[in-house]
């Protein structure tokens, strides 16, 4: 019943971020082992979009560890544990809470004997800088001691970079790309009691830097940015935005000039608007209230997947009391409609 729970619940996930976003691309997945115990390991630059984009994509069940803060509420816990999500605790959570992850690492060994997947954001926290920062050993420890309990395992890791045009704008576009996996057991010695890591970093490092736009402390960051959006950067495409990066000396510091293409779209992008005034009020007042900007399209994919669907079923309702039941119908559908014509042809703005 839980896996059935779990695979309704990513179906509908995945409607979510079909209305959120306007592309997403996914390769790679070639590279995704079937089955066996595996790890994927993604940058982490758009807070739970990054999350629910993973096993929307892969066809792998995934189990994946998320900030224990969203588990104070004793029913959204409970929701949360459903969909395979595991508390993590950090120091700001507070000191005593972190012997929790004893627990927590625990139960990730015994998925990893059961042949699961699980899903970890190596970095520790979420940003909105495109490059790779220094990663956490947690992901490391855990395969250590999965390895200590069960040594005949094979365990695999698959680097996942996750690339976005826009981290905060609507509709954002997004590529998520499977590297080849790495056996974590050529560079992890169960033996050893006190590993510094530094191989398996350097491996994982190294693979999502490959995957992702990475701006090394070499370049002035600010600026390098400034110069890449001012000469029509792809960020969807690392490969494009990486030869772009490599070229940047050359690139004119006054960018190209874009002629604004019209927006043939805008008369029913604004009907869509008009249709959806009270969600999009009230998502006025909530995104000015949001306390930290990176959780912006967070909350933007939890009204679009809630408070949107339940507005329109309410307008259905008063127009199938006007109108009768067909006309309820052929309004639903129009808002399908023109949910999709303004998520796939509205322009994007840049950050």
């Amino acid at each position: 019943m839980r896996t059935i729970w779990y695979h309704i619940m990513r179906l509908y996930v995945k409607i979510g971020l079909f209305f959120l976003m306007k592309k997403i691309i996914v390769k790679g997945t070639e590279n995704i082992p079937d089955k066996g115990p595996l790890l994927f390991i993604g940058n982490h630059q758009n807070a739970l979009i990054d999350a629910l984009l993973i096993p929307t994509t892969t066809h792998r069940n995934i189990h994946f560890l998320a900030r224990a803060s969203a588990f104070k509420n004793k029913l959204a816990s409970a929701l949360l544990h459903t969909l395979n999500m595991i508390p993590v605790y950090r120091i700001r959570d507070g000191v005593n809470t972190i012997e929790k992850n004893h627990a927590i690492f625990e139960q990730c060994h015994e998925y990893l004997k059961k042949g699961k997947a699980i899903e970890i954001f190596a970095e520790g926290e979420h940003h909105l800088s495109r490059n790779i920062t220094p990663l956490k050993k947690g992901f490391a420890r855990i395969i250590l001691g999965a390895l200590k309990k069960y040594p005949e395992l094979e365990i695999k890791i698959v680097p996942v970079g996750l690339n976005f045009d826009t981290h905060l704008n609507f509709p954002s576009s997004a590529s998520i790309i499977y590297g080849p996996p790495i056996i974590a057991n050529d560079f992890i010695d169960p033996s050893n009691n006190d590993p510094s890591f530094k191989t398996i970093l350097h491996q994982v490092d190294t693979a999502l830097k490959k995957l992702t736009l990475h701006i090394g402390k070499e370049y002035d960051y600010e600026a390098t940015v400034a110069k890449l959006n001012a000469n029509g950067v792809d960020y969807v495409d690392p490969d494009k935005a990486k030869a772009m990066l490599q070229q940047l000396d050359e690139l004119s510091t006054e960018g190209i000039v874009q002629k604004k293409p019209v927006n043939w779209f805008a008369p029913l992008q604004w009907l869509a608007k008009l249709n959806s005034i009270l969600p999009l009020l009230i998502w006025k007042y909530l995104k000015k209230r949001i306390k930290e900007v990176l959780f912006t399209n967070t909350f933007r994919f939890a009204l679009i997947t809630t408070l949107f669907p339940i507005f329109y079923l309410f307008q259905a309702f008063v127009v199938k009391k006007i109108a009768g039941l067909e006309y309820a119908w052929m309004y639903l559908l129009l808002c399908i409609v023109l949910g999709i014509i303004t998520t796939k042809t509205t322009p994007v703005n840049p950050e």
